[in-house]
């Protein structure tokens, strides 16, 4: 299959993409580590780039963002990322105890002359400082981690969040740096956006598929990876998004993807066969696109699903 992504994404009657507001924005997922989605996620983003495409790839996998490993890049801004905590001023407390009662994620204890606040608990939700009848408790700001930017070539761009060591609330980092890239995507003439969620169904991975236009999860012919894919479908079902599944690591000998697939009605887009050249290329660092004909083909096809969504939903 030749994949021409000009001409799909609008060229024919000299429009960009940016200008028609046309970015296409996937969210690649999988229900459980090591199955291959970030090899997907960064091989896909490189070869649209390669292809003339403007594409904008983040990591969303802010406990462990890897994809950028990957990739020969420049720094161009990195922010911190925080959230608001309560702090507890003794001098106007009154000790009445009811910010226990209004925090639903037990993130304060009130003793009977002091105040604890657990900071890892806290979703900044501001229940807390808007009812204390004293005022008692100030929403400060705390950093949890980063959000940066870098340039990979003139049709690259990559942003990752990186969640501090103890920090305990990957979503709301994921929330950030989804929004700052979509940000980014509309100011910049982006014509894809790819988001590499963090691997299984846990909120990091919901924040980062909610604002997609199509989701891809990527399996392997396991009865694990089928498993743990299962658990993923369910939450991308949930979200009355497109989905597809792309096979990696596709093997004879175990049919239960299949079997799911047909039971769910679920395509299978794609399947990259199991390769120990490919694994070791990529365990050297390095991005598989251009000597794996099989991979490239691979995300043709993705391209080729992705393109058909917007077009017109749910090929």
């Amino acid at each position: 299959m030749c994949f021409r992504p000009n001409l799909s994404l609008g060229s024919r009657n000299n429009h960009r993409a940016s200008e028609r507001n046309l970015i296409l924005t996937v969210t690649i997922m999988s229900g459980k580590g090591g199955v291959g989605k970030t090899t997907v996620a960064v091989s896909f983003a490189t070869q649209l780039a390669r292809r003339g495409e403007k594409v904008l790839l983040a990591d969303l996998d802010v406990e462990e963002p890897n994809a950028g490993l990957f990739l020969q890049k420049q720094r161009k801004d990195s922010v911190d990322a925080v959230v608001y905590r309560p702090k507890w001023r003794e001098d106007l407390c009154i000790f009445c105890g009811k910010c226990q009662g209004f925090c639903k994620f037990n993130a304060i204890a009130a003793l009977p002359k002091y105040i604890i606040v657990f900071p890892e608990l806290c979703h900044s939700c501001y229940a807390c400082s808007d009812l204390c009848p004293a005022s008692a408790l100030s929403m400060v700001p705390a950093k949890i981690g980063q959000i940066q930017q870098y340039s990979v070539n003139e049709n690259l761009v990559f942003i990752e969040g990186r969640l501090d060591i103890g920090q305990e609330i990957a979503s709301t980092l994921v929330r950030q740096t989804r929004d700052k890239a979509l940000r980014e995507a509309q100011t910049a003439g982006i014509q894809w956006l790819v988001f590499d969620a963090a691997p299984g169904t846990a909120c990091a991975s919901r924040e980062a598929m909610i604002k997609s236009d199509a989701v891809i999860l990527v399996t392997e012919p396991t009865p694990f990876g089928l498993h743990d894919m299962s658990l993923a479908y369910q939450l991308a079902k949930a979200s009355r998004k497109p989905c597809a599944l792309v096979i990696n690591k596709d093997s004879p000998g175990y049919a239960g993807i299949e079997k799911f697939a047909n039971e769910e009605k679920v395509p299978i887009i794609a399947r990259i066969p199991y390769n120990s050249r490919l694994a070791q290329s990529y365990s050297e660092g390095n991005i598989p696109v251009g000597a794996f004909p099989a991979l490239e083909h691979a995300l043709s096809r993705i391209a080729s699903w992705l393109l058909k969504v917007r077009a017109g939903g749910q090929p």
